[in-house]
């Protein structure tokens, strides 16, 4: 069955596919030490300012879409 774009079910369905994904991604890296953890990737992406920008625009855009909006 597929969801409608817009339904509670399919917003619901893709959050949890991005936080399993990025859980998965942490427990490989535990299980695995040539793969580096997300804090890694992170700490590499805030060396330039470009990146911590938009790092934050997204936050922010995030942030106003599903707590501001009530976007649940």
């Amino acid at each position: 069955m597929i969801l409608p774009p817009d339904s509670r079910s399919a917003n619901l369905l893709i959050w949890a596919l991005l936080f399993g994904t990025i859980a998965l991604w942490q427990i490989v890296c535990l299980l695995h030490s040539r793969l580096p953890p997300l804090k890694t990737l992170f700490d590499l992406l805030c060396r330039w300012w470009v990146t911590r920008w938009a790092l934050l625009l997204g936050w922010f855009w995030w942030g106003w879409h599903v707590w501001v909006r009530g976007g649940w």
